[in-house]
């Protein structure tokens, strides 16, 4: 069964709190925001994550441009050393991906992931990833349009494209 990676938008934590003061007097230029600060300040959005049925994330609301980073930085890292991590900074969550010939097995910590592990070809998290990050990208620019001129959307860009 193919993996499937999905977020919903909503307006409930597009602006990061210490954020907020800042964004409502128009001070804030998404442009010219630092990547740390996009990647963990804006867009909390719920994200659903499931590979054979199995939930690794069902409406938790990580940052959207950090878990877009670490699934196209995971994509880099199978393809490179058959290993992976998706870890999440507001937490001590891991969620881990190995290479076995043309499958990827998913585990997560703390554990209580059925055996044998959820699994999925290669090709289908990659096009499952890419088009998260595509989307993502594309979702953000479209509400968001100085995103487009903001170098962090470059660099998924790049990573959707590995």
């Amino acid at each position: 069964m193919p993996p499937k990676i999905k977020f919903t938008p909503d307006s409930r934590r597009d602006i990061g709190s210490g954020y907020e003061k800042a964004w409502d007097a128009g001070r804030i230029d998404l442009a010219a925001l630092g990547t740390t600060d996009l990647r963990y300040g804006f867009f909390e959005y719920p994200v659903d994550f499931t590979v054979d049925g199995h939930a690794f994330l069902s409406a938790a609301r990580p940052p959207l441009i950090d878990i877009m980073f670490s699934l196209g930085r995971s994509m880099e890292s199978l393809r490179t050393v058959g290993t992976a991590e998706i870890d999440f900074t507001e937490n001590t969550y891991v969620i881990q991906l190995q290479l076995v010939g043309d499958q990827v097995q998913f585990t997560s910590t703390p554990r209580g992931v059925p055996t044998p592990h959820p699994s999925c070809s290669f090709e289908e998290y990659v096009s499952e990833a890419r088009s998260f990050i595509t989307d993502g990208v594309e979702y953000l620019e479209l509400h968001y349009p100085a995103l487009a001129r903001n170098p962090a959307m470059s660099s998924l860009r790049e990573l959707a494209a590995i």
